[in-house]
């Protein structure tokens, strides 16, 4: 159960995974009735030789007649292959659907006779005679009608039999295709094409052709389909069979909520706040209803505040406060305890058109020495829009004192497009509350540059509006620590008021968060390093920030 459950927390929870299952098991429907509405199907019901041979001649007496003989050695060499068409969707098939017309091929065998039955009325299997084409090969490309092919086909059996003609015989019939102009069927019709074929003289001996080829499309809003009972994955079947996997994964984590004793977890009782980090808290909001799970003693109230809010808060005194920073802060007074290392990026929009920028450059960015991206790559005009966060965050603290060297300038801008607030500022630059709205809006405006957090920025560049940034030609490589060079990245601190005392809410809320294997799992899923190995080690990474 527990691993379902790790499941569905993947899948979004149930929130989510409900809508999902509502719609794999509507994808069928809405694809019968709004996608390809219209549905033709086919089927080859029977595809063999006529059955008759010379040895069916005679009883081994009389002599055959020369003309008995021509006439079954033609038939020996003759099969029939019987094809039923239906309209199996849920509208009616027009000629002017069709952007290629149903066409059968039979290989090398000729077309001598074709016949329409079972067609439910004597006027429609009429109207579907008359769409009947019969064409050659590309080298004879000869096209009749069905009337045309019956008749060159009487007079072949005429001259074998010896009988007389009133015109001139044509040679062997170079059909080689049928094909359906104009079809129309309505909704359940059906009918049935029965095609009589002989093999080509040049194949005297030979087997039987079996080829039969099927060509036909309905564009857009249709599909021609093969009814042939073997084919086993279908779209209905398939979503159909997730959406099951799905709804039972749902009911029975629902069903069966889990224990509330857990060996593996310390739990504390009453109540304890988690504030700070924007960033962070989405991340340990979930780890906090985990722990809250296993712990039915236990509640957490968490609440995004900014991390030099958070920090402010507990370093005034707050004893049941619990604070996640980005960066470890300068704050006298407090106890400090690592959790994990958080990767930046600097980002732009596609516009922009770069995917490295120096740290020189991007000062000149953000001071305003450039303002349009043609003073960097040369090219088209397009104005540099700085997307950024209040001052109470982390994130900004952290762009300013490791990357930017500098504050960033003044808010001028309220749309991020135009200078709507200071008109006279050096830069077009707004702010947004957390990393997910900044990525959000450097996505929808162009020329945009901005920074947020490696998992939020992975989140947006799901819609390909965003680049990531390498500075000065480098990115983050946890395998080659600070040696890398790579400035933008900080540890997620956790800070109290005092050190917790050992088997107090905090303490125990604390220990579970960096020390239990299901949270540093869940972190790490969520695109962060924990601070400490599954052995309880520091990693060594950390202790630089």
């Amino acid at each position: 159960m527990e691993k379902l459950r790790s499941a569905l927390d993947f899948l979004g929870g149930p929130g989510p995974v409900a809508p999902a299952i509502a719609l794999l098991f509507a994808a069928p429907v809405i694809d019968r009735l709004f996608v390809r509405r219209k549905r033709l199907g086919y089927r080859v019901l029977y595809n063999s030789k006529i059955g008759l041979g010379p040895e069916q001649l005679h009883d081994g007496s009389d002599p055959n007649p020369p003309q008995l003989r021509e006439l079954v050695r033609v038939l020996d060499r003759m099969s029939i292959v019987v094809i039923r068409i239906r309209n199996t969707g849920s509208y009616p098939v027009h000629g002017g659907d069709f952007t290629t017309p149903l066409t059968f091929t039979f290989g090398d065998r000729v077309v001598w006779n074709a016949r329409v039955s079972e067609a439910g009325s004597e006027e429609r299997k009429a109207e579907i005679r008359r769409t009947l084409q019969f064409f050659g090969t590309e080298a004879s490309p000869v096209r009749a009608s069905l009337p045309t092919v019956r008749e060159r086909m009487a007079q072949l059996v005429a001259k074998w039999g010896r009988l007389p003609v009133t015109a001139e015989v044509p040679g062997e019939p170079v059909w080689h295709g049928v094909r359906l102009e104009k079809l129309s069927l309505g909704r359940k019709e059906k009918f049935k094409l029965l095609v009589v074929l002989r093999e080509p003289d040049g194949n005297p001996d030979g087997e039987l052709g079996k080829e039969v080829e099927v060509v036909g499309d309905l564009g857009g809003a249709g599909i021609v389909h093969d009814e042939r009972p073997e084919r086993l994955v279908t779209l209905p079947r398939l979503t159909g069979g997730l959406a099951t996997v799905l709804a039972a994964v749902l009911v029975l984590v629902l069903a069966w909520p889990p224990s509330s004793t857990d060996a593996s977890v310390a739990c504390g009782s009453g109540t304890l706040r988690v504030e700070g980090s924007s960033v962070f808290m989405p991340t340990v909001r979930t780890i906090a209803d985990r722990y809250q799970r296993a712990c039915p003693d236990a509640r957490v109230v968490t609440r995004a505040t900014g991390s030099i809010q958070g920090v402010r808060e507990v370093a005034g005194g707050d004893a049941d406060l619990v604070v996640l920073s980005d960066g470890r802060q300068d704050v006298p007074g407090v106890h400090a305890q690592q959790l994990a290392i958080v990767v930046y990026h600097v980002v732009v929009h596609a516009s922009v058109g770069v995917d490295a920028i120096s740290l020189e450059q991007l000062r000149g960015v953000y001071s305003g020495a450039y303002t349009d991206w043609s003073q960097l790559r040369g090219g088209d005009p397009l104005p540099i829009r700085v997307v950024g966060r209040g001052g109470e965050s982390g994130t900004r603290e952290l762009f300013e004192r490791r990357v930017l060297g500098a504050s960033e300038s003044a808010l001028s801008s309220n749309d991020c497009r135009v200078k709507d607030r200071a008109p006279d500022a050096p830069v077009i630059r707004c702010e947004r509350d957390d990393n997910a709205d900044v990525v959000r809006e450097i996505g929808a405006v162009e020329g945009a540059i901005g920074y947020a957090d490696a998992p939020s920025v992975a989140e947006a560049r799901k819609t390909d509006r965003l680049t990531a940034l390498s500075l000065d030609g480098k990115v983050f490589d946890a395998a080659a620590g600070v040696e890398a060079g790579y400035p933008f990245w900080t540890v997620e601190y956790l800070y109290t008021r005092t050190e917790p005392a050992p088997g107090s809410a905090a303490a125990r809320f604390i220990t579970y968060v960096r020390q239990h294997e299901a949270p540093r799992l869940h972190l790490k899923d969520a695109g962060y390093l924990p601070c400490h190995t599954p052995d309880n080690l520091p990693l060594p990474l950390c202790t630089h920030r």
